[in-house]
């Protein structure tokens, strides 16, 4: 997957998750013990998945984004936003051939316990 320039400093987040579709660079984790949890993503294909207890609200920063919920489709530009409530399958996939890179709080953190694949 080809990064997006310009790139995001190591200095910026404290863990970097890589994914064939996606990198997640985590600004807070669950070992800071706040109530809510701040990440970046850049996204080429997130697979439809829901939480039974995470709010998530995505701000597009870079790209075009189309996010599905519960299979009703959001175009996604630079600044705009979208919340995704508990219990909502929602996948999303970059609108051309590079990445789209959002912004992503959760409340509470992210927890990989609260992350459940749609069948």
């Amino acid at each position: 997957m080809k990064g997006l320039e310009p790139t995001i400093d190591r200095s910026l987040y404290q863990n970097r998750k890589d994914f064939p579709t996606a990198v997640v660079y985590e600004i807070t984790t669950q070992q800071n013990g706040l109530p809510f949890g701040v990440a970046m993503a850049d996204i080429r294909v997130v697979e439809p998945h829901f939480h039974k207890v995470t709010v998530e609200t995505y701000t597009i920063v870079q790209g075009d984004l189309e996010v599905s919920l519960d299979s009703e489709q959001h175009v996604l530009h630079p600044g705009d936003v979208i919340k995704i409530s508990p219990g909502i399958v929602h996948s999303a996939r970059s609108l051309d051939e590079r990445s789209a890179r959002i912004t992503i709080t959760t409340i509470p953190e992210f927890s990989p316990e609260d992350y459940y694949l749609a069948e």
